[in-house]
């Protein structure tokens, strides 16, 4: 029971918990998109290298190479997307907290909504 109400205690200090935690998760996030962000440029350029050094070879892999650079394109999309959304969560703490509150809210429903209109499983003895 004890450890039950250790569980809660962070409901009474909402605030300083949650900025706490957020900007601790924020900065470690930050730091791996930052990190992916780098891998992907390496991953187009070293594609893009690879595509002028195999022209005129055979096999050339050239086709290999454009598809390479289409997914490193669109994982840079991606990262500066979330790094964005990190310099929001950043930027505008309640704001972001009540997006991720509604969120969190609206997959509970959701989950319970499926949970409930699931059909029961019938058993392997019946048929």
């Amino acid at each position: 029971m004890r450890y039950l109400a250790l569980a809660f205690l962070p409901a009474l200090l909402p605030e300083v918990v949650f900025a706490q935690t957020l900007s601790v998760v924020t900065g470690v996030f930050n730091i791996l998109v930052g990190l992916m962000l780098v891998a992907a440029f390496l991953m187009f350029f070293g594609a893009l290298i690879g595509w002028f050094v195999r022209r005129g070879a055979w096999p050339s892999y050239r086709d290999e190479m454009i598809h390479i650079m289409e997914w490193a394109v669109v994982v840079m999309f991606v990262l500066v997307v979330l790094l964005m959304l990190v310099h929001f969560v950043q930027v505008y703490k309640a704001a972001a907290a009540f997006v991720f509150g509604i969120i969190i809210f609206l997959a509970i429903v959701w989950v319970i909504m499926t949970v409930a209109t699931a059909k029961p499983k019938k058993d392997a003895d019946e048929h």
